[in-house]
């Protein structure tokens, strides 16, 4: 059964430096300048954009196609397979400011937004450890044997996401949106 949880927007919080790293920047030779001021006032408007959910179900690896498993996941028994999204509103802040010419603020807000839906995948895998215990390292198609096409079938077929729109290339609509799954290795 899928199950869907609306996580609060405090659970994508990202680190300020981490976030700041991959727009190419230091925290550290920012953190006196003008322009962490602007760099704030981006974040906080990022932030007001988002609508984070996850949608999340068990299977037993057995139910599942061959071509979803990944390499890793040899020795386990059963897999959550969970999607998250920070929403539509978030790219269409990127968009804007892209189209609008406004690099600088699209790169901070782009940047910003990798890492809220990063931490909150991880908060997410943090909660099911607690749940599930061992498991193995959290995987999303697009790496290792996993082709990103699987996207498709794991939000239309296994959590029917109708608010996300896979391409058949496998990227996800909104684009600041992940499917990851982790095998559990006692449960």
């Amino acid at each position: 059964m899928v199950q869907t949880y609306k996580p609060e927007k405090e659970e994508c919080m990202p680190d300020k430096r981490i976030f700041l790293a991959r727009a190419g920047a230091k925290y550290s030779t920012l953190a006196r300048d003008q322009l962490i001021k602007k760099i704030n006032s981006l974040f906080l408007e990022a932030y007001d954009q988002i609508d984070p959910v996850v949608w999340y179900s068990f299977f037993e690896k057995s139910e599942l196609p061959k071509e979803l498993i990944p390499d890793t996941f040899e020795n386990v028994g059963k897999i959550t397979i969970f999607l998250s999204t920070l929403g539509k509103k978030i790219d269409m802040l990127i968009e804007y400011y892209s189209d609008s010419g406004k690099t600088f603020e699209s790169l901070i807000v782009d940047s910003w937004a990798s890492e809220s839906l990063e931490k909150l995948n991880e908060n997410v895998d943090r909660k099911f450890r607690e749940q599930f215990g061992a498991g193995t390292m959290r995987f999303s198609p697009g790496y290792g044997n996993v082709d990103m096409r699987m996207n498709k079938y794991i939000v239309e077929r296994l959590l029917r996401a109708d608010q996300v729109k896979v391409l058949e290339s496998g990227v996800m609509i909104p684009r600041k949106t992940t499917t990851c799954m982790i095998g559990w290795l006692s449960v």
